[in-house]
């Protein structure tokens, strides 16, 4: 006999159901954030100071390979965030991330129309990547920006494609957008 607690009891292997979600969207989508708003470890995070005139007016540091973060969720589903580099300079590392997700989270900073055009490019890439459920979500609903109803229209996404608000430094925001994607894996297997 095995003692509890170490994955096998009483002959039987219990083995707690994980799931691999990517979150990913353009520069200063809020990537970064919303994988830290949610960890319960010390999340790994590689970001570096931009030497891009243009990314350095907006922000002083980017991620280059990726953000990482765990948390339990749904009285104990664990779900692993992997935060991809927001520029397609990193596409090898949206590549390498997609590999086996269960999900994705696209954030679109609401508050930035500049970068739809580069959003939308990386939205139809990340689709391309695995026919996986996603959830496009509007980041930074608290500032003056584009709605939800705006950002579907944008990418043209039907109706049944679901489309969520979000704020990304806000833990119950950030919990909602994941136990929704969750939901939507567990509907899909």
């Amino acid at each position: 006999m095995v003692k509890q607690g170490s994955g096998l009891y009483e002959g039987k292997l219990t083995v707690a159901k994980l799931y691999k979600l990517v979150v990913t969207g353009a520069f200063n989508a809020g990537k970064t954030t919303f994988v830290n708003t949610l960890s319960q470890i010390k999340v790994v995070n590689t970001d570096k100071t931009t030497h891009l005139k243009t990314e350095a007016r907006i922000k002083s540091a980017t991620t280059v390979a990726l953000d990482y973060s765990q948390a339990r969720i749904n009285g104990g589903l664990k779900v692993h965030l992997f935060g991809t580099p927001g520029q397609m300079r990193f596409d090898f590392m949206h590549q390498l991330l997609a590999e086996g997700m269960h999900g994705f989270i696209f954030l679109v900073d609401t508050t930035d129309r500049s970068m739809l055009k580069q959003s939308t490019e990386l939205l139809n890439l990340f689709r391309k990547r695995g026919n996986v459920p996603y959830l496009l979500v509007a980041n930074k609903v608290d500032r003056q920006g584009l709605s939800a109803e705006e950002i579907r229209q944008h990418f043209k996404l039907p109706p049944r494609q679901p489309v969520m608000s979000c704020v990304a430094t806000n833990r119950a925001s950030v919990q909602a957008v994941v136990e929704r994607l969750v939901a939507m894996i567990q509907a899909a297997a």
